[in-house]
């Protein structure tokens, strides 16, 4: 009788375990994941989303990850713009990032008039993530006005 109350009860347990974790699986892959932003600068932007980030091919991956948890390409996100400097307090690139996922860069050319106004400090703008079918895929704009100027 105690043998089959203790399996009753371990196959009720093994039952729960396993739904708890569909239902986590099911909530990771349907469920939105909301980053909230860290960088206290703002940059300053006119809506128009026309700066291209580079080196978005090499992300695509994450960017379909990011598209696909809203079900429609466009949605504004918020993207965090983290300079990385030099031994010598240079900033070398500015790595952009959205919902914490590293999607691609600012352009190289276009480092020095970020970091004049950046100085080394984070800072972030809104993005949309689009399908360029130029660029061969997703592609991530920033809105953010030329020359770059905080909030």
């Amino acid at each position: 009788m105690l043998d089959h109350l203790l399996q009753d009860h371990m196959t009720l347990l093994a039952g729960v375990v396993t739904a708890a974790i569909a239902l986590i699986i099911l909530l990771r892959w349907t469920g939105q994941r909301v980053v909230v932003p860290e960088a206290r600068l703002a940059l300053k932007g006119d809506g128009s989303f026309d700066y291209d980030v580079a080196g978005t091919s090499a992300h695509q991956p994450v960017l379909a990850r990011i598209a696909g948890r809203s079900g429609a390409l466009g949605e504004e996100r918020v993207a965090e713009l983290a300079p990385l400097a030099s031994q010598a307090g240079e900033s070398t690139a500015i790595w952009v990032h959205v919902e914490g996922a590293r999607v691609g860069e600012i352009a190289a050319r276009d480092v020095a008039a970020f970091h004049a106004v950046l100085a080394g400090r984070p800072a972030r703008c809104n993005a949309v993530v689009i399908d360029d079918d130029l660029a061969g895929g997703l592609v991530v704009k920033l809105d953010v006005m030329w020359p770059p100027r905080l909030r």
